[in-house]
């Protein structure tokens, strides 16, 4: 189970720093593909690929097909490296460079973890923005972390739902906890209880 960081233990605004050394990882990783991915869409060397047989033939078409998605992946890790979204946490909001929102716009939030053997590193925190604030200038500025196309980014985010990036530092699963009573505090409810202070059924 994640370590939760605790409201009480927190001096604000929280920095939440984006591991920029893995993705250096990933981005050097995705450019030893495309180097391995080019010879053989272009059947370098011609030889081998016209005395390989039905296997290499094979090979060939499945790295033209997947050719996309690696220069995907290649853009989606430079930026991800290059262009990190460092989170800012206070009371009132949440932000990075690029983007900004208020705990009040905020309707819901939720932990993602997809399937992983490492969720302090694959975790992102998902929020739900009220229709008010669902703005071009948010979406623009989380299209990098939106999960399109393929689950990475470049497009714009979709149902109202922005996305933090993977690998923090702390790890943004040890978060939840904290975001979510903030998010409940500006709402003006009880984190302990989940109640609203003013509602007479939270003194039955």
């Amino acid at each position: 189970m994640a370590e939760q960081v605790r409201l009480k233990d927190v001096q604000f605004p929280l920095q939440v720093r984006v591991r920029t050394n893995l993705w250096a990882r990933a981005f050097v990783f995705g450019v030893v593909m495309w180097v391995l991915a080019v010879p053989i869409i272009l059947g370098v060397p011609s030889a081998l690929f016209e005395w390989g047989g039905t296997k290499l033939l094979t090979l060939r078409v499945f790295v033209v097909l997947a050719f996309p998605a690696v220069c995907l992946y290649q853009v989606y890790t430079w930026m991800a490296w290059r262009r990190p979204r460092h989170l800012t946490v206070t009371e009132d909001e949440i932000r990075t460079h690029s983007w900004r929102v208020r705990w009040k716009d905020v309707s819901s939030l939720w932990l993602h973890i997809p399937f992983s053997m490492n969720p302090d590193q694959d975790s992102q925190v998902w929020f739900e923005i009220e229709d008010h604030a669902w703005t071009n200038e948010l979406r623009r500025g989380n299209r990098w972390d939106s999960g399109y196309p393929l689950g990475t980014g470049g497009l714009l985010p979709r149902r109202n739902v922005i996305r933090t990036q993977f690998a923090t530092d702390p790890p943004i699963n040890w978060l939840v906890e904290l975001l979510e009573k903030l998010w409940m505090q500006a709402r003006g409810e009880n984190p302990e209880e989940g109640e609203k202070p003013d509602d007479p059924a939270a003194h039955w």
